[in-house]
Formats: C-alpha cells, structure tokens, sequence
C-alpha cells in the first residue's frame, strides 16, 4: 500500500489505494483514498446508492466522507434543492433532496470543484441522518 498521494501536473489530489495512511494538515487539508469495498446507501429500506467506487475522503478538522460516482446513485429519485454553500478545500456544493417515510436524505456534490479536489467531480456525498450504511467486504 502506497503512503504517498499521487498529484496530477495540474495539482490536483489522486486517490489512494484502500488502506493508505492519511494525514491532513495546513498544507494538505484533503486525502482521497479508495474504499476498495462495495458500499450501499439505503434509506428506509430503498437502495439510493451502490457502488464498488467510493472514494473516502479525509479532510482536516472533519470527519471521514464516503462519496459515490453520480451514475451509481438513484439520481431519478433525487431533487436539487436551492440551497448551496462554498469550500475553499472543495469548491461550491450543490445539494439534492431524496425522499423517505421518516425523512428526507440529504446528499450534495462539487459540480465543478477547483482543481485540488477534481477527483470529486460527479460525485455525490451524503449526510448520514435517516440513511444506512451497508459495507460488503
């Protein structure tokens, strides 16, 4: 396993393998390392997401985030909402509604993310309230 991220000539973060070391700092407040591992979203039962693609990123002062590829996510069940906000680490989020009996879920995505975090265009993050994680090892 490789302990080192790969950068792009444009400065932008590779994804590291499954299991590499993370560490975030000033200088280097994002990682994005494979999960290597199928992971499925599911709220109230109903599958939103599955996919053997997530990326795992570790940013400084925030808790891991798993984040799924746009076309391994029930996009036809999701509903933009108006709201949006920026990162200065990531760019600006756009945010999408999913419907469920006990509430909604919450996912959002960098559209178009500044350079240091392009591996995270077309992906989709989500906020863990009313949802399940399931991991396949």
């Amino acid at each position: 396993m490789a302990d080192q991220e790969t950068v792009s000539e444009d400065g932008a973060a590779g994804i590291m393998p499954p299991g590499s070391r993370t560490e975030t700092s000033f200088q280097k407040p994002l990682a994005f390392v494979s999960a290597g591992q199928k992971i499925s979203v599911l709220l109230n039962g109903m599958v939103i997401a599955d996919s053997s693609d997530v990326i795992i990123v570790h940013e400084k002062g925030h808790k891991p985030t798993l984040y799924f590829p746009r076309g391994d996510v029930a996009m036809d069940l999701a509903r933009p909402m108006e709201q949006s906000t920026h990162c200065p680490r990531k760019g600006d989020a756009s945010y999408f509604e999913f419907e469920g009996a006990k509430g909604p879920a919450v996912a959002w995505s960098y559209e178009d993310p500044i350079p240091e975090a392009a591996v995270l265009k077309d992906y989709l993050a989500f906020y863990p309230d009313n949802l399940e994680f399931n991991r396949e090892s």
